[in-house]
């Protein structure tokens, strides 16, 4: 992550590492080790303020001088990014939107959820932002982008990895804060879902991961994604 300099991407989206312990029933891979991917990197949390900081400085070097960023955050260390961010010398934080999805596992007689907070930052008072897109929340009733309700889509056929970004959700992103031909960055791409959702939308991508073993679980999701057909199959308009 430290080693990026000079992409210029316009924007950069990453979801970092959620600072989480392995030790769980088997049942829930987020918390068994043995059904994770191999050679997933993940933070420990007394260095967790450290990596964000390196973080925000990775996305700070490698995108324009009117560059964004979009980070996501949820569970315990949320206000560590937060904090970290309103201190950093580059980034301000513009605003913060939310992802709703449920942590705690499911139960009828006692739901619980939670939200990934989204964390929009920038450079300066020049930035890129479109107040509507081609999925479901702006095409019916009011567009809202506050909050995402996206459901995360566990496809069997794929590669397990923790806290995989569905593509919706990259895809409202994207039409929203970017422009067609505009570059993406994302240093902690994971299984690529940045990078498949920039290219089905004609955005370019530069990738890379703390994973040795990313490049297979991304060529991976994207043979399982080619199986299915249109990576956003369910978009109620298309814009010019």
């Amino acid at each position: 992550m430290t080693e990026w300099s000079d992409v210029d991407a316009d924007i950069a989206i990453s979801d970092p590492p959620f600072g989480l312990e392995f030790g769980g029933k088997a049942g829930n891979y987020n918390r068994d080790e043995s059904r994770v991917v191999d050679g997933y990197v993940e933070w420990k949390t007394d260095r967790y303020a450290e990596k964000v900081d390196q973080l925000l400085d990775a996305l700070a070097r490698n995108t324009t001088a009117n560059g964004q960023a979009i980070v996501f955050s949820g569970k315990d260390n949320s206000h560590i990014l937060h904090q970290t961010a309103l201190d950093h010398e580059t980034w301000r934080l513009e605003g913060k939107l939310y992802w709703a999805y449920n942590f705690a596992p499911y139960c009828k007689r006692r739901p619980a959820h939670n939200v990934y907070e989204l964390f929009w930052l920038v450079k300066g008072d020049d930035w890129y932002y479109s107040n509507e897109c081609s999925f479901e929340h702006c095409q019916e009733g009011e567009s809202n982008l506050s909050v995402l309700d996206v459901k995360r889509n566990y496809l069997k056929e794929m590669p397990k990895y923790p806290t995989r970004l569905p593509l919706e959700v990259v895809g409202v992103l994207l039409e929203h804060f970017t422009e067609k031909g505009d570059l993406v960055f994302d240093p902690l791409a994971g299984s690529g879902s940045v990078g498949i959702g920039a290219s089905a939308l004609g955005r370019d991508a530069i990738l890379g991961d703390l994973n040795e073993n990313a490049r297979g679980v991304f060529e991976s999701t994207v043979e399982s994604l080619e199986d299915g057909g249109n990576v956003f199959p369910d978009r109620s308009n298309t814009r010019p």
